[in-house]
């Protein structure tokens, strides 16, 4: 197949090198287009692949304008955070061939919404499907920009959905082609969107590594070494682990909400975060007992350093800047917050303290005072309500099975 990769991340390179050393002609939509090499080269000599070697693709066409590379794309697949998914779907809409399959190699943030509302209703006549995966098929990193990434946990399996849900087997099968990795097709994407992901793991692990920080505070390699901050992973501690089960726990209270109002609803693969760990890396978790012991012996997560902002001193401070707090707050737990509302209110106190803790540091009010999200904001989330989708009927209609609830099903 012809695919185009949009993006410049980590995925990005490995999604390139890897599926252009399968044979597929194999394009990149990139802001740094003139920093990437003609091959990319992906390691796995630190993984459970290590016996497959190394993969080197030879890539067809690498550009930072999408008329060179989206045209005849059989597939166009979004690599990049989910705050610019929305971005990206609206610079590639006026390019897309007739029956072109558009989807994100990690669906956070109700990738079905974004990608509706950034085509609109004329671009999305040449879109066969749109799908993603519950979580990208590898941990990995980029070595070389443009030319060397390395694969650090592969999946066992992965998760995927499609819209619209027919076509759900056909595209499993093209995921499974490029990826090489069993794949399970999901019943709705609000299986995406509510998965216990780093929209929950993330918050809950940086605040408690800074549970400390005021303004202009600074640590030092040693500081944070002392408080087990270096690492995302490896060092997850009790604190971050306690915090991240308050999350967990309020975020299948949504689910089972949602489903106690809809019984046609189909969220069963939601899984408890341990759960969906243990299921999703398999082997490569080396202790399952507790969240935090599961966390820790995981060796899909090893390599995985805390985002930090260095400065000339040497001293550090937290990366407000980075896709942590830009993709999991506003993609990630004002989505939560936002179903807690319409549900009725429903208390979710946990995600409330991690989107001020977050927020603070962010420079932006995405929850007011007075506990509920500022609507001055919601164009910058993925809340649905940014969609149009103001009722909890509105946002499951389009996952329920037909006939559908006696209400029409609203149009982005």
């Amino acid at each position: 197949m012809q695919v185009t990769i949009c993006g410049g991340g980590n995925s990005a390179h490995v999604a390139a090198g890897y599926l252009a050393a399968k044979g597929h002609t194999v394009n990149v939509l990139t802001t740094k287009p003139e920093k990437w090499s003609t091959t990319v080269t992906v390691t796995t000599a630190t993984s459970v692949w290590k016996e497959r070697g190394n993969f080197v693709g030879k890539l067809n066409r690498v550009s930072g304008k999408a008329k060179d590379v989206i045209p005849g794309s059989e597939v166009v697949l979004i690599c990049g955070p989910a705050h610019v998914h929305g971005i990206i779907a609206a610079n590639v809409a006026p390019h897309l061939s007739p029956d072109t399959y558009i989807g994100t190699i990690f669906a956070q943030g109700g990738f079905d919404w974004i990608v509706r509302g950034s085509l609109g209703s004329k671009a999305m006549e040449n879109v066969a499907a749109i799908f993603g995966l519950q979580n990208i098929p590898w941990i990995c990193k980029t070595t070389v920009y443009g030319s060397e990434a390395r694969i650090l946990g592969p999946k066992d399996s992965l998760r995927g959905a499609c819209s619209p849900p027919h076509l759900t087997p056909h595209v499993v099968g093209i995921i499974e082609d490029l990826f090489d990795i069993p794949t399970v097709g999901l019943p709705n994407f609000l299986c995406l969107t509510l998965t216990p992901s780093n929209q929950i793991i993330h918050p809950a692990r940086y605040s408690s590594i800074f549970a400390d920080y005021v303004p202009g505070k600074r640590y030092t390699k040693q500081e944070l070494a002392d408080r087990n901050g270096l690492t995302l992973y490896e060092d997850f501690d009790a604190a971050s682990a306690e915090c991240l089960s308050r999350l967990d726990n309020e975020l299948q209270t949504i689910k089972h909400l949602m489903v106690r109002k809809f019984p046609q609803l189909d969220l069963s693969s939601i899984q408890p975060i341990k759960d969906r760990i243990v299921n999703t890396y398999g082997k490569s978790v080396g202790d399952p007992t507790s969240l935090l012991s599961t966390m820790r012996t995981n060796e899909g997560y090893k390599g995985c350093g805390t985002p930090l902002t260095s400065h000339p001193d040497g001293t550090f401070s937290p990366a407000a800047n980075s896709r942590l707090f830009w993709e999991d707050i506003p993609f990630g737990l004002c989505i939560l917050k936002h179903l807690a509302e319409l549900l009725g209110d429903l208390p979710v106190p946990t995600v409330e303290q991690q989107i001020r803790w977050h927020q603070n540091l962010m420079g932006k009010e995405f929850l007011l005072p007075s506990g509920r999200l500022n609507p001055l904001l919601m164009m910058e989330t993925g809340a649905a309500g940014k969609y149009g989708l103001h009722r909890i009927e509105d946002v499951v209609a389009g996952s329920i099975p037909t006939p559908m609830l006696g209400y029409k099903m609203s149009k982005l």
